[in-house]
């Protein structure tokens, strides 16, 4: 698998393109051992490679100076080939399979752009399977856009997350990182549940004893939350778990859960903030709103049993609410308002990739739409939409005749310089020119 992007910081030219990989004008070669007596030397221009990397700006200077040919023994032919692409190209080829190494190199070397197309494939690539590769990843090179994105992703389902095979052989520091998140989707004992799990993974075994947790989880166990826990839901874990604690951790546990102002010198102090009371910021929220202008057209749209409104996002960001268009009846060319009219609605994930365009199904709900504003559906499980992907929002209903709406609206909105939503497939007005649907407007927060 691989993608192309555009690389922020390197020297753009024909003549870098020309030069890649080629002789021509060559002053250094970058020596690989590839079998016993078997060497493959890799041209690169010194130039080009301090232009753009204060690592290798110093070593040509300094260390490498008189240097025409380099060992490198820390990566492959392969993996230096696509990590030197930063050099020469405006656009890159970065695969999954060599990802984690040209991210090594680009830190190892201080190339910025690297590191910023390698952060953005991975937040666009990522999926239930990567998720835990790439958040261990964005730790590891501290790239806090990637560490944020996957952070938002397991806030946003943790359940799911926490119960995924993946999440049970997840590197121990992930597991720290997880734990350190002060917003989650699950309770404090469902958390805890779902450490045992990982530390029996971890040891191989059945059945934990303290020894396994000390061995396997050692401190992590004391950033577990337990003022976040009530006394019955520890009393859920005793059965299970009660002969892991020692009497002290009992009685500071136990405080914990019914003194609100008890510090504990054992356990976290910290509350964690269960995901659906968060309180977002208003600078966080951002909304796509695809009204186009306040009149309504004097040609109706009239609703079907099946509305769908498919859309496709550049960015990375967390669906909370859609707001649909007023409904009316249309009779002797005037709009009437009308009764309620009961909606199913459902929210699928098509993956385009797929042949087959697989779809998964994100959100299944009821709501009402009427005719005295625009309806708004507070979604009561969020979702987190990324782009490479299309979002199908479905509304079926029983409409009675005549039942319309007269919004004209958008296809594409740019709702900041960076963030456009695109809509597609919509029905297309045969007098206004202009699509036509059911869907008003659609909120995000940002990640």
């Amino acid at each position: 698998m691989s993608t192309v992007n555009k690389c922020a910081s390197t020297v753009y030219s024909k003549i870098g393109e020309e030069l890649y990989l080629k002789s021509e004008l060559a002053d250094v070669h970058f020596v690989f051992k590839v079998a016993d007596g078997v060497f493959e030397r890799i041209p690169a221009h010194k130039l080009l490679l301090k232009s753009v990397s204060d690592v290798f700006h110093t070593m040509f200077n300094e260390t490498w100076r008189e240097k025409v040919e380099v060992e490198i023994v820390d990566t492959s032919v392969v993996e230096f080939k696509e990590f030197l692409q930063f050099f020469y190209f405006e656009q890159v080829t970065v695969t999954t399979e060599n990802i984690s190494k040209v991210m090594y190199l680009g830190d190892k070397y201080n190339v910025a752009g690297c590191m910023s197309v390698c952060e953005q494939f991975l937040i666009s690539s990522l999926d239930d399977g990567n998720l835990f590769q790439n958040y261990e990843l964005g730790i590891f090179f501290n790239q806090p856009k990637l560490k944020k994105y996957c952070e938002s992703v397991i806030a946003v389902d943790t359940k799911k997350v926490l119960a995924s095979g993946n999440f049970m052989v997840c590197d121990r520091k992930v597991l720290s990182h997880i734990l350190n998140i002060d917003t989650l989707s699950c309770t404090e004992a469902e958390l805890f549940e779902a450490c045992m799990e990982w530390t029996k993974t971890a040891a191989n075994v059945d059945n934990l004893t303290r020894q396994d947790v000390n061995r396997q989880l050692g401190n992590l166990l004391y950033q577990i939350r337990f003022k976040s826990m009530t006394l019955q839901q520890f009393g859920t874990l005793i059965p299970s778990y009660g002969s892991l604690f020692s009497a002290d951790e009992y009685k500071d546990i136990s405080q914990s859960t019914v003194m609100p102002d008890f510090e504990s010198n054992i356990f976290s102090n910290n509350k964690r903030t269960p995901f659906e009371n968060r309180q977002w910021n208003e600078e966080e929220k951002i909304e796509c709103n695809r009204l186009l202008s306040l009149g309504f057209s004097t040609n109706p749209y009239y609703i079907k049993n099946i509305e769908k409104t498919t859309f496709s996002v550049n960015k990375p960001m967390i669906l909370k609410k859609i707001r649909c268009c007023r409904i009316s009846e249309y009779k002797s060319n005037v709009y009437f308002l009308m009764k309620e009219l009961p909606t199913e609605i459902k929210i699928v994930q098509i993956n385009e990739s797929v042949p087959s365009n697989e779809k998964c199904v994100l959100y299944d709900g009821n709501t009402l739409l009427n005719s005295w504003e625009s309806t708004c559906i507070n979604l009561q499980k969020l979702i987190v939409v990324k782009p490479g992907f299309m979002y199908e929002v479905q509304l079926k209903q029983t409409p009675p005749p005549n039942c319309c709406t007269g919004s004209l609206l958008k296809s594409e909105i740019d709702m900041d310089p960076i963030i456009n939503v695109q809509f597609h497939q919509d029905p297309i007005d045969p007098v206004d020119k202009v699509p036509r649907g059911t869907i008003l407007a659609l909120q995000f927060y940002r990640i």
